[in-house]
């Protein structure tokens, strides 16, 4: 059986920014960036509920991730941003990495070691 256990990773780190001050994850029962590493798999969780699927959006570069999502009022505004930056451990494959988004707005991240 492999083993489940779960650690932080010291090579790695998530960096969450908010646009306002009104984006607040109290109560919600995933943490945003959660780093995760079990067996092979890196993986951290975002709650971008307060977003529409389409507006958010994964950019990739050099093992760094950031997760991105504007959400636009009636009248075009920004009336809300949102951006996470995580960088993926030296032992990660970055082309492995997937996305995952539950019908309750968490968005999982996940990439597996080479």
């Amino acid at each position: 059986m492999e083993d489940s256990q779960s650690h932080f990773s010291e090579d790695s780190g998530c960096l969450p920014q908010h646009g306002t001050n009104d984006h607040k994850f109290a109560g919600h029962s995933h943490p945003t960036g959660k780093i995760q590493i079990t067996g092979d798999t890196f993986q951290f969780k975002l709650d971008v509920s307060e977003f529409s699927p389409e507006d958010v959006i994964l950019v990739s570069s050099n093992n760094l991730l950031e997760v991105r999502a504007e959400k636009l009022g009636e009248d075009g505004t920004i009336t809300n941003t949102f951006s996470h930056k995580c960088k993926l451990p030296s032992d990660v494959d970055p082309s492995s990495v997937s996305l995952s988004l539950e019908s309750s707005g968490v968005l999982t991240v996940r990439a597996h070691k080479m």
